[in-house]
Order: structure tokens, then C-alpha cells, then sequence
């Protein structure tokens, strides 16, 4: 076993052999309860020492309670963060998205029912999602990288953002390389066009509009399974540029009537407001949550 995993299951008393996080990633492990990551070098664990003490810090205002670990090993570093139980939003929308087929399995569900529940619980989770966003906002804070696979849906129905390497606050040091946004399709249009209009080393400012943007496009992307803000992906005739200027302007969304698997007027309109083009039109004019979150009393 690599010494830094080595290091990390011993101080944290792991039991179970830690794992590959998925088969490509050959420095990010996972447990029962912790994802550990290393780095051989010094010079590169700052990224990995940002996350941890963003997590301390979200954790220190109530803002999450999810657990963390470091160490060293000569000169590597080991960090571990406590594995977040629930499932990725884009997971938790896939059997909407892929019809009643997608619901088989389900103990004492029939799939027609399934699909029709989660709609309604689609549109409670989005509006729980953006209120733990305008939490995280008034704080001060920023994620730096929404997409589905960072949203979690808890087994009690809360919501968590995960993967806090991007995440900005007055409290922490600077990012050790230029911020240059998250994932190209959760992208919001004003950060589009300043990543065209700005070289590569120079970095921008997450701000909260945009990230109510990316939380619109991130929900709308899980739930239609279609990209949000440009129908077309990068290839040999379309380059990042091309996807950029896609959604800085706009010009090839697919109407969301067009990609919805079926109709929820709420929650259109949530997506709708999330996701103008203008910020200054991104306020909350859509209603909170009408459904209290659920019973936390364990």
C-alpha cells in the first residue's frame, strides 16, 4: 500500500482496504467513511490543504459537519475528508431522466409512480438546494465549482455541496494557481465572457449571481440530461472558445420546454429565473421551499 494511504488508515483507524476513487484516478482513494488524497511533493499540496481548511472553516460556522484529516510522509501529503452518504444529483435524477426503466428495482414502487414522486421531490430538492446556497452566499462564501456531480442528496433528503478545492472565502489564502471558473456547461454567461475576454493566467471572481446561475444549470443538466446552456459539446469542429461563446450568449440553449422529461411549472420557473442571462435578474423571486426539510432528530 502507498505510504501516504498507509499513514492516513493508520491515524484514522480505518478497518476496510481503501480504494481507487473511480479507476482513472491513481492519487484520490475512498473507504467506507473517508476519500483520501495524496500528493508526493510539497509543492503540490496546496490544493489539497485548501479543501481541508475550507471544510474546518465551513465546519467551525455550522455550515457542514463533515470531518477532516491531514498528514505527512517525508515530503508528501496526505489529506482525508469524511465520505458524504447520499447520492449525486445527477445520480439521484437518473431514474426521471431515463423513464420507468430507470425505476425498476424499486421495492413496492410501481415505475410509473416512481417517475411522477420524483418530479414533485425534484422541485423541493432544487428549492432546498438553493436556499443551502443563499446560506453559504450570506456567509461570505463561494464554491468555485458547481456541476451535478458536486450536489449530493442526503438519504435525509438535505442538500451538500462537495469538492471544496475551488472554494473561496475571505478567511482563506488565495488559490495557489488562477481561478478560471469550474465545469464549462455549469458555467454562468458573465463568467463565459470574462474567461474569452482574459488570458489564462489571470484570474476571476466567482460571485454569487454566477453561482446561482451554475446551481440553476447544474439541476436543469441532472434533471433533462441535457447540457444547459448550448446543445453542442466540445470536438473536432467545436473547441472550448466555441462552447464559451455558446454561453456567454446564449445562442444554443435548448428551451427548456424541449428537454424537460415532463412538464413542473415550479420548477421551470425556478431554472428559468436561475438561469437568465442578465444577472441582475437572478434574484430570488421564485418561492422558497414550501416543504420543511426533514426530521434530524438522531
Amino acid at each position: 500500500m502507498d505510504p501516504l494511504v498507509s499513514a492516513a488508515v493508520e491515524k484514522l483507524h480505518i478497518d476496510d482496504r481503501p480504494r481507487p476513487l473511480t479507476p482513472r484516478h491513481t492519487t484520490s482513494w475512498r473507504t467506507a467513511h473517508w476519500k483520501i488524497k495524496t500528493v508526493e511533493s510539497a509543492a503540490d499540496s496546496a490544493p489539497l490543504l485548501h479543501e481541508v481548511r475550507a471544510l474546518a472553516l465551513l465546519r467551525d460556522a455550522g455550515l457542514t459537519c463533515v470531518a477532516t484529516d491531514q498528514g505527512r510522509v517525508g515530503e508528501g501529503t496526505w489529506t482525508a475528508i469524511g465520505w458524504q452518504e447520499g447520492a449525486t444529483l445527477w445520480d439521484w435524477c437518473r431514474p426521471g431522466r431515463e423513464g420507468p426503466t430507470g425505476c425498476e428495482g424499486l421495492p413496492g414502487v410501481s415505475s410509473r409512480t416512481a417517475v411522477h414522486a420524483g418530479a414533485r421531490l425534484t422541485s423541493k430538492h432544487a428549492h432546498r438546494a438553493f436556499d443551502r446556497l443563499d446560506r453559504l452566499h450570506a456567509a461570505g462564501w463561494r464554491h468555485g465549482d458547481l456541476h451535478p456531480g458536486n450536489i449530493v442528496v442526503t438519504d435525509l433528503g438535505d442538500i451538500e455541496f462537495i469538492d471544496h478545492d475551488l472554494t473561496h472565502h475571505r478567511e482563506l489564502l488565495p488559490l495557489p494557481y488562477p481561478y478560471r471558473g469550474g465545469v464549462d456547461h455549469a458555467t454562468a454567461p458573465e463568467t463565459a465572457r470574462q474567461l474569452l475576454d482574459t488570458a489564462p493566467d489571470i484570474g476571476i471572481e466567482p460571485t454569487a449571481a454566477a453561482e446561482t446561475y451554475s446551481l440553476g444549470a447544474s439541476i436543469r443538466w441532472a434533471w433533462t440530461g441535457v447540457t444547459p446552456s448550448t446543445s453542442r459539446a466540445s470536438g473536432p469542429d467545436v473547441d472550448p472558445t466555441d462552447i464559451l461563446k455558446d454561453i456567454a450568449t446564449g445562442r444554443h440553449r435548448v428551451p427548456l420546454t424541449d428537454s424537460r422529461p415532463w412538464p413542473d411549472p415550479d420548477l421551470e420557473a425556478l431554472l428559468d429565473n436561475a438561469m437568465s442571462l442578465n444577472p441582475a435578474t437572478r434574484t430570488r423571486a421564485f418561492p422558497t421551499d414550501p416543504s420543511p426539510p426533514p426530521n434530524r432528530n438522531h
